[in-house]
């Protein structure tokens, strides 16, 4: 019953334009992309990701539904220069990945993001946000993933059950 309730509030939200995510949602990502023209929303519940991309102002081209459980979330590892993090979406052959990647020791960190493309594991597509435009929480997944039973287990670089 939840469940339904849930993807009920979810699945009616994203008939709206793609402006951002609904009041009832965290953002995770958002940005803009081809000078505005375009949106990316990646926004949560606790309880399941959404996935949004399309013409801004418009009904989403693309829009893709994974529970926090089964969503593949790739955390910052805890080394580099950046801080690095996606989600990523299957949609049969085709795999959307937003990530978000933040630079480490600066003054004015620069914040990147994009989504990287790929159909039967072969990359097709790599789009940039805009800069200034990205907006990113994505490490918020790695407490809901928690409350959800699951644990990151940094030596295999794997989510695994809780023990």
């Amino acid at each position: 019953m939840y469940r339904l309730l849930v993807l009920s509030i979810i699945c009616i939200a994203p008939k709206a334009a793609v402006a951002g995510c609904a009041p009832n949602l965290t953002s995770l990502l958002t940005c803009t992309m081809s000078s505005g023209q375009k949106v990316l929303d990646v926004c949560t519940d606790g309880s399941y990701v959404l996935y949004r991309f399309g013409k801004t102002g418009q009904t989403p081209e693309i829009e893709l539904l994974d529970a926090v459980r089964t969503v593949n979330y790739t955390p910052w590892a805890g080394v580099s220069s950046s801080i690095w993090e996606s989600v990523s979406f299957n949609n049969g052959d085709y795999t959307y990945e937003a990530y978000s990647s933040t630079r480490r020791n600066t003054d004015a960190p620069d914040v990147a993001g994009g989504v990287e493309v790929s159909q039967s594991g072969k990359n097709i597509a790599s789009l940039q946000c805009d800069a200034g435009s990205v907006e990113t929480n994505i490490d918020a997944l790695f407490g809901q993933r928690e409350d959800a039973g699951l644990c990151y287990d940094y030596p295999t670089f794997r989510w695994k059950e809780c023990q």
